[in-house]
């Protein structure tokens, strides 16, 4: 096996080959893994900490593993950690086994002069490439209980029996939604698709979301690197058919808005936001419930994809599906070792001093 790490950002140019390669190779991507995903956060998300790991055999290319270093102080020592970021996944070929996986990235970064100490791996979804490298940790994967999973919601139905299957409480909340809705003025709901429109809209759909309860944080508005990853997404996915930006108009302004990409069967429903101003209209119930029909009615697209799990999520039929966790020591370290020792001592209640 030849191995590579590449540092910083911007490594997308190199990468490239390796990622189209091991697409081509293996099933169908999810969200975290589409090039164009992974082309905006090599460009506008990693940093200085980020490494990619890059392997091939006479085959071929067998992984593409982004990821992020960080140095901290467990007692005595300098403990140096590989994370994953939610959200950011590999590529790695079927034929790469968990143990030669985890071997190849650890004595790969010990040649680059950044040997690992622990392997801090979250939020994984089933079949990810960091769930793979994760079931190597002898510690093994815990399901993540609080702040993880995500949701979807199946649509191989027709709309009519997918909002009959629906509680009666929330058809009735649509169904008087809209009422006050049209009695306020004239309901629209506009999609867009092309490239020049998507980004149009991106900036109408930022504009919305600060106007509501994330406006003085969690907005796009706030948030200049979300907001140029998420711009590069849209964009580059419109240009082959694949990104969609959604708004619920109210006399042709726009008080809600959903951002989503589709492919392999699956629309990834990334963001939504509605105008604070007209909230007693209940924009984002009466748009989400328009885009479960308008998925029921496409022959492509089998479930949404709400990329997180919120406890509202419940009432749309939504299915809770989990992400797992894991903590991996390389013992063979003196930081995973001790890092392993602060762990046992930390469960009885004892924490090392820090110098």
């Amino acid at each position: 096996m030849r191995t590579q790490i590449l540092r910083g950002p911007r490594q997308w140019t190199a990468v490239r080959h390796v990622w189209e390669a091991l697409l081509e190779a293996g099933p169908e991507p999810y969200y975290a893994q589409l090039p164009e995903w992974m082309e905006a956060v090599s460009n506008h998300l990693h940093d200085d900490d980020s490494r990619w790991f890059v392997a091939e055999d006479d085959e071929g290319p067998l992984v593409a593993l982004p990821y992020q270093t960080s140095v901290r102080r467990q007692g005595p020592l300098r403990v140096r950690m590989l994370a994953n970021e939610r959200g950011v996944d590999g590529l790695a070929a079927p034929r790469l086994r968990p143990d030669p996986l985890r071997r190849a990235l650890l004595a790969a970064s010990a040649a680059d002069g950044e040997p690992i100490d622990v392997l801090s791996l979250n939020g994984l979804r089933p079949g990810s490439a960091f769930i793979r490298l994760a079931t190597a940790a002898s510690t093994g994967l815990y399901a993540e209980v609080r702040h993880g999973g995500f949701s979807t919601i199946e649509t191989r139905v027709t709309a009519d029996e997918w909002m009959a299957a629906a509680s009666r409480n929330l058809r009735s909340g649509l169904r008087k939604a809209r009422n006050r809705f049209e009695a306020r003025g004239t309901m629209t709901i506009s999609e867009v698709t092309t490239p020049a429109e998507v980004e149009a809209a991106f900036e109408e759909y930022v504009a919305i979301e600060a106007t509501g309860w994330k406006a003085d944080s969690g907005a796009l508005a706030n948030q200049p690197v979300d907001r140029a990853l998420m711009r590069h997404l849209l964009v580059a996915c419109a240009a082959t058919g694949q990104a969609t930006v959604r708004m619920l108009r109210l006399d042709g302004r726009a008080v809600a808005g959903q951002l989503a990409t589709i492919g392999a069967g699956t629309l990834v429903l990334y963001k939504v936001a509605y105008d604070e101003a007209h909230a007693d209209l209940s924009p984002s119930n009466i748009l989400l419930a328009d885009l479960i029909k308008a998925c029921c009615d496409r022959p492509d697209v089998d479930r949404i994809d709400l990329v997180t799990k919120q406890p509202w999520h419940e009432r749309w039929q939504a299915v809770a599906q989990p992400t797992y966790r894991t903590r991996d020591l390389n013992v063979r370290r003196p930081g995973g070792l001790v890092s392993r020792v602060g762990a046992l001592l930390e469960d009885a209640g004892v924490r090392l001093p820090t110098p």
